[in-house]
């Protein structure tokens, strides 16, 4: 009965560990000076090589023929190792021993010189699930063993390892395994093994995989059971439940252009093929962040994709693209919540669907209408009432922000009220050029300058100009501002009101016949 990929091809020496070789440099190099400390800790994600490794240095310390730090893996000790058959190598699954008793004659045995081999090597595999009276056992023991005693523990949580106990040991983190060596590796196995594979087969099984290469050769396993011999695309998707690429490039396509049939048809399509929802978010997350890049640059992007990307790109915006992200992965976390997941599936795009990208200059957005509403409407034939005439009659028109006294006609007439109104008051126009407005702003206001203000205006000047305009404000000098016009306007009223009243014949009779005064801090400008 043939073994499994992933005991099959088990690392058995440093040189064959995949994707970590900042851990095998130190061990290697630790090995060839005989600096080998009492105790180490390896943490990381499941299926990276922490048992394999701590094999590795068990045969390496009993090895009797080493090879540049390498076990030979033809001795007795090292056969034995791989076989799990050295009685000087124990290995506890904490998992399932979490007792203090179990810690206590594991550790009486530590008093005893190895049997067999040079040293007395205990592996504790998942070493956070024991219980705080067994840590304790083993502290002692694991602060000051005897020479010929190490321990290697390994864990996948080490947030839940004492202190007491990370402070004994050397603490190594392995890292998740990136796609293209889990390719790599799968591509040589199946080289080796005489399987015929397609690369774009592997790749998908690498990305599935997320770090781990015994979760990736588990998987290539399943997938040469399911295509019968061989890794290819197609039957890897169907085992998978992936969908293609160009699913959902559609997919996103239907949203941008806010095609409501369409997006319900491949929603629909999906659920056929039996494909997992959540792969299809993750897969959407990963298409948004492609065309964020895209925006910049088209390095790594296939060029049989660049017409599509650029499709896409051209019905959105960057500030609409990370708004979509959002929702994908805030979505994605909300998936089990939801009654299943094409229900929860479905709301997300939805929620894609209800924002629209930010406007284009001098582009009014199309808002598409389902043809429910678009009947619903043509029945009840709504009256325009003289304000919805006017607010159309004034959206049609692009209003333009070229001087300073345009800027302080808009704001008189739109900015109305609020602190953004504060801002736009004491701020002066500088210019607007390629999409930017620039003011400035006395430095005695600059405590004014709050995004919350900020955006609102900014919305606000969007909406005049019909365009996407970005908003830049500087702190510097603004003299000519339409507060410093209102406070000269002010003054004017109030020195002619104070005038007037001078002249007035019935103040002038007090003045002469009662011997009456003027107070002018009391007077108010006329309306």
């Amino acid at each position: 009965m043939s073994l499994a990929l992933a005991r099959k091809w088990r690392p058995r020496t440093f040189s064959e560990l995949v994707g970590q070789s900042h851990v095998v440099s130190a061990l290697t190099n630790a090995i060839s000076q005989g600096r080998m400390h009492h105790a180490w800790l390896f943490t990381g994600t499941r299926g990276v090589g922490k048992t394999t490794l701590a094999r590795i240095i068990a045969k390496a310390l009993n090895c009797e023929s080493l090879n540049d730090a390498d076990p030979c893996g033809q001795c007795d000790s090292c056969l034995s190792i791989d076989q799990s058959r050295f009685v000087d190598v124990i290995e506890l699954d904490a998992a399932s021993n979490t007792q203090v008793d179990n810690m206590r004659d594991l550790l009486e045995t530590a008093a005893y010189k190895p049997t067999v081999g040079e040293y007395k090597i205990f592996i504790i595999d998942e070493v956070h699930m024991l219980s705080r009276s067994a840590f304790n056992a083993m502290l002692k023991t694991l602060e000051e063993p005897p020479e010929h005693v190490k321990f290697i523990l390994a864990t996948t949580d080490p947030q839940k390892v004492p202190v007491t106990v990370l402070s004994r040991c050397l603490q190594f983190n392995l890292k998740p395994i990136p796609v293209p060596l889990i390719k790599e590796q799968m591509a040589k196995i199946l080289d080796d093994e005489k399987v015929e594979f397609d690369d774009r087969g592997i790749e998908l099984l690498s990305r599935y995989a997320r770090g781990s290469l015994r979760d990736g050769l588990s998987l290539l396993d399943q997938a040469i059971a399911q295509g019968d011999g061989k890794v290819q695309e197609d039957s890897v998707k169907s085992m998978l439940g992936v969908v293609d690429d160009s699913l959902v490039r559609s997919l996103l396509g239907a949203i941008l252009e806010q095609g409501g049939n369409p997006l319900v048809e491949k929603i629909n399509d999906i659920e056929r093929m039996g494909a997992s929802f959540s792969y299809v978010l993750d897969e959407m997350a990963t298409l948004i962040q492609r065309l964020s890049l895209f925006s910049l640059t088209t390095e790594g992007i296939d060029d049989d994709l660049i017409e599509g990307y650029q499709v896409l790109v051209n019905q959105t915006d960057d500030e609409h693209l990370q708004l979509l992200y959002q929702i994908v992965t805030v979505g994605k976390r909300d998936l089990p919540l939801a009654p299943n997941e094409k229900v929860g599936f479905t709301m997300v795009m939805l929620r894609m669907m209800a924002f629209l990208p930010a406007l284009d200059s001098g582009v009014e957005p199309k808002k598409k209408i389902t043809e429910v509403r678009q009947r619903v409407i043509a029945t009840s034939k709504p009256t325009k009432t003289s304000a919805a005439v006017k607010n159309t009659k004034k959206s049609d028109a692009s209003a333009v922000l070229n001087t300073n006294d345009e800027w302080k006609q808009f704001v008189s007439k739109n900015v109305v009220s609020g602190m953004a109104k504060m801002v736009a008051e004491n701020a002066e126009f500088q210019s607007f050029s390629e999409g930017v407005l620039r003011l400035s702003l006395d430095s005695e206001h600059k405590h004014l300058l709050e995004d919350r203000y900020k955006n609102k205006l900014q919305e606000l000047i969007r909406e005049h100009v019909n365009s996407k305009c970005r908003l830049e404000i500087k702190v510097g000098v603004a003299s000519d501002t339409l507060m410093a016009d209102q406070v000269v306007e002010s003054k004017n009223r109030l020195d002619q009101t104070t005038k007037d009243l001078e002249e007035d014949p019935f103040v002038k009779s007090l003045k002469s016949d009662l011997g009456g005064t003027l107070v002018t801090e009391s007077i108010r400008p006329s309306k």
